[in-house]
């Protein structure tokens, strides 16, 4: 390439943020001071969350997400710091289980034999145990042992529900919490406020997980302390029987309801639980299904499915999600759109109102700050959407290249000044 290739291709790219699949404008701007008109070609961000997609937008969607916990758990971004100080639980509900599956045990083995001797052979002459103890790379992770003895479907409409589940089970921690303070239901809110985030997180068996962080507050503003008897104990008891009582009824007229593993944490026990609550929950909110480029998107048919994912567990519940779309009952829960989430339509993120910021508020803010150190004229202009991608097909590789190296020259400066802090 000549100087002047090499001058537009790193053009084109530091245009676009270092985006891997930059959204192409095209249209005119005019120079709001001296009148002029350019015809431009812009390219944006493409602002996607998956990292698989876009390791650069991502990143700043991860940012956001951390920044979105945190200040719900510590104030900040025009969250008042006194929610630091109100009860505030970090909780993990898990999905049933459809069949065991390869997994690595507290113990550090997979699934143990029980004691009587006619359950070591599953019905389809396979057995029922595994003693191996598994590395955290090993592919047969989350597959079942016995794929005939897994209920593919009951795990797709399970996912297909949590978030109906969900929805009740904070219904139903709400009811709980004003019955325990005797007030009625209805009067709670002139007592206290019961504000959450929640991150769904898909597991290795294609089950969908629930963390979510939990906070109470005073009446009518998040600013005012909850009365004395709502405790961190008490919210972790009604919790868990909520959790224990909770069920979502399925459009065949079965139930679902939640697994027997709960975990509860008091954030207010240590300090440094916040931040790694925040990275924790962060660190989901750019991940795919299972982390593939091929789970990223929706699939447009069923061979699409059968030539693309290469995993036969979560090629069957895709398969199984999309071939449910076909009967009756199941139609209303659009399962073929959501066939590359194992049938989980829910939002990846969601929150409570007054819980903290939004998004919204933090691209706005970052948008408001980046305007301020504009030094040239102001310009205005009128675009319509001409595409994707770059001209150049080497940009996008150049890209992520750009992206790499500036966040190791971030997390290197930020490493540098921690080191200068603790010396002082």
């Amino acid at each position: 390439m000549n100087t002047e290739e090499r001058t537009h291709l790193v053009h084109e790219v530091e245009q676009a943020g270092n985006c891997s699949h930059p959204i192409r404008l095209r249209g005119e701007t005019v120079n709001v001071a001296t009148g002029e008109i350019t015809q431009s070609v812009l390219r944006v961000a493409c602002k996607d969350r998956r990292h698989v997609v876009c390791p650069s937008c991502s990143y700043l969607y991860k940012a956001d997400a951390w920044i979105l916990v945190s200040s719900g758990l510590v104030g900040g971004k025009g969250t008042p710091e006194l929610v630091g100080t109100h009860p505030r639980l970090f909780v993990t509900m898990t999905a049933p289980s459809f069949g065991a599956v390869h997994t690595i045990s507290d113990r550090g083995g997979c699934v143990s034999r029980r004691s009587d001797p006619s359950t070591w052979i599953c019905p389809h002459g396979r057995p029922a145990f595994c003693r191996q103890c598994h590395s955290a790379e090993d592919l047969r992770l989350g597959r079942p042992l016995c794929a005939e003895c897994f209920d593919f479907e009951g795990a797709v409409l399970w996912n297909a529900h949590a978030s109906r589940l969900w929805s009740n089970t904070v219904q139903l921690i709400r009811r709980s919490l004003a019955d325990a303070g005797g007030v009625a239901q209805s009067k709670f809110k002139e007592v206290a406020q019961l504000h959450y985030l929640k991150v769904a997180e898909v597991q290795r068996r294609g089950l969908v997980h629930v963390h979510c962080v939990v906070r109470v507050d005073g009446p009518e503003s998040i600013d005012v302390d909850p009365p004395a008897w709502l405790s961190a104990g008490l919210l972790a008891t009604v919790i868990r029987d909520s959790v224990g009582r909770a069920s979502a009824p399925r459009l065949d007229g079965r139930a679902v309801h939640w697994g027997r593993v709960l975990d509860i944490r008091d954030l207010a026990l240590t300090a440094d639980d916040a931040k790694k609550v925040a990275s924790y929950v962060a660190k989901y909110s750019t991940k795919t299904t299972d982390g593939s480029r091929e789970l990223a998107r929706r699939f447009h048919s069923r061979r699409q499915i059968e030539e693309l994912v290469d995993n036969p567990h979560a090629k069957k519940l895709a398969l199984t999600s999309w071939d449910l779309a076909e009967r009756p009952e199941f139609e209303r829960l659009h399962l073929r759109r959501h066939a590359n989430a194992f049938g989980y339509t829910g939002q990846l993120i969601t929150k409570s109102r007054e819980y903290s910021t939004t998004f919204a508020a933090l691209r706005s803010a970052r948008s408001d700050f980046m305007a301020s150190r504009r030094i040239a004229d102001p310009v205005e202009g009128t675009f319509h959407y001409e595409g994707r991608g770059y001209d150049d097909p080497r940009a996008a590789e150049l890209a992520e290249i750009f992206f790499t190296m500036q966040r190791e020259l971030r997390e290197e400066a930020a490493a540098a000044r921690l080191a200068s802090r603790e010396s002082l």
